[in-house]
């Protein structure tokens, strides 16, 4: 959902958008300025947890080590990409 805001009107109702983003993440505020959008006010990326990255690249190494012993090849670039920007279900 997105709605398109004049910045008056934002500075109003700032409290009434951050509930409402509270309430759907998915909604987005474009904020405008003489009719030309220039911010969004939208929900915050959940950020990964300290750490997470190296364990993940600890983790790739040894499926690459264990599959290097198996004789079998592995594309490196392929599995950074997988292992690091894929979240895991909890």
């Amino acid at each position: 959902m997105k709605n398109v805001i004049s910045i008056s009107n934002a500075r109003k109702d700032l409290p009434k958008m951050v509930r409402e983003i509270q309430r759907n993440p998915e909604t987005v505020f474009k904020i405008a300025v003489r009719s030309e959008t220039v911010a969004e006010l939208r929900a915050a990326k959940p950020m990964a947890p300290p750490g997470e990255a190296v364990r993940k690249l600890i983790q790739l190494r040894e499926d690459l080590s264990s599959a290097a012993r198996g004789k079998r090849k592995v594309s490196i670039s392929k599995n950074v990409k997988k292992f690091l920007y894929t979240r895991e279900k909890e």
